[in-house]
């Protein structure tokens, strides 16, 4: 999900730490984000997302959000585009279940028709993209795009399966792992169980998910990772590519309250807390480059210490509920 650390001030005691979530932008995607710059429109980030996740719970659309949140990144995607996709998708997988409602038979379908290559998917069958392997490249996290290119990652492939099941009527919820998302699905008899969207929509047992990506007891228990998550949750993880992208785009001051918001209606989301621990040590060593402490007027000071306290406190908190950097 998220490409290589990035190494920034971990401020209890100055002491550096790595960072997942986000990146330090790179000359090979210094071209895209320029691009996407020009693209963007006046949209505030913080303004889209609250216009989402405020509102009650039975109002709350998968696919709408996800157009929202990739059109806060990139104002120049194709929306009809993806909702007609969208609706063709549906109805080819209705057509490969061949009318039975049975849940595992739909969820068949829709396994064949994204992985399977046949007319279904113009014999071009989706896939992770193998040259973005680390999965840093913020317009593959793009529902438009993964629909255009037929390549993603662990954000738009479990976006895009979550989307199309819930259309079909499948009980599908997204699953957080250490920078990385599942598909969790159960039957009306409650059994189920994960489904890996970035390897062919195979079964991914718990048990190997925690081998895969060393989840401890302490995330498990307190419900980070391998739990299903709230539809409110799922949105307000699927808004923390906005996120992202703008800690890529060094906008940290634009992070932290945009972090905040998402938090408030997903607080166990591990990486975002982490990413506003980054972008709050990433101001105060701004502001310590400007100017070394012990030199600082009292306000800039004051302002140094508190981002320093809350980069700590921030970190401390992932830690407490099981998160640990991810290599």
């Amino acid at each position: 999900m998220i490409g290589p650390p990035l190494t920034l001030l971990r401020c209890a005691g100055i002491v550096l730490g790595p960072i997942r979530w986000g990146w330090k932008p790179s000359m090979l995607h210094a071209t895209a984000i320029a691009a996407d710059d020009q693209a963007n429109s006046a949209a505030d980030p913080l303004a889209v997302i609250a216009s989402i996740v405020d509102q009650p719970d039975s109002n709350l659309d998968y696919l709408e959000a996800k157009l929202a949140f990739d059109a806060a990144i990139d104002a120049s995607l194709d929306g009809r585009f993806v909702r007609n996709e969208i609706d063709r998708l549906c109805k080819a997988a209705l057509g490969l279940a061949g009318g039975d409602q049975r849940s595992w038979a739909r969820l068949r379908a829709l396994r064949i028709l994204l992985y399977e290559p046949g007319s279904w998917n113009e014999h071009k069958p989706f896939a992770y993209d193998q040259g973005d392997p680390d999965g840093k490249f913020i317009p593959n996290k793009l529902l438009h795009n993964y629909l255009k290119t037929r390549r993603g990652q662990c954000v738009s492939m479990p976006a895009l399966f979550l989307i199309l099941g819930d259309r079909l009527g499948l009980d599908v919820a997204l699953v957080a792992a250490p920078e990385h998302l599942l598909v969790r699905f159960t039957d009306g008899n409650g059994d189920g169980g994960n489904i890996e969207t970035t390897s062919g929509g195979h079964p991914a047992r718990d048990s190997w998910v925690r081998e895969q990506f060393r989840i401890g007891d302490r995330a498990i228990a307190s419900g980070i990772y391998l739990r299903p998550l709230s539809k409110r949750e799922e949105i307000a993880m699927l808004a923390g590519t906005i996120a992202e992208h703008l800690f890529e785009q060094r906008r940290f001051e634009e992070v932290l309250p945009l972090a905040k918001m998402i938090l408030k209606h997903h607080p166990l989301y591990a990486e975002m807390i982490v990413l506003q621990a980054s972008a709050s040590g990433a101001i105060a060593d701004a502001l310590r480059r400007k100017c070394p402490p012990f030199a600082m007027p009292p306000v800039m000071r004051a302002q140094w210490l508190g981002l320093c306290r809350q980069n700590a406190d921030l970190f401390a908190r992932a830690e407490s509920l099981g998160w640990a950097p991810f290599e």
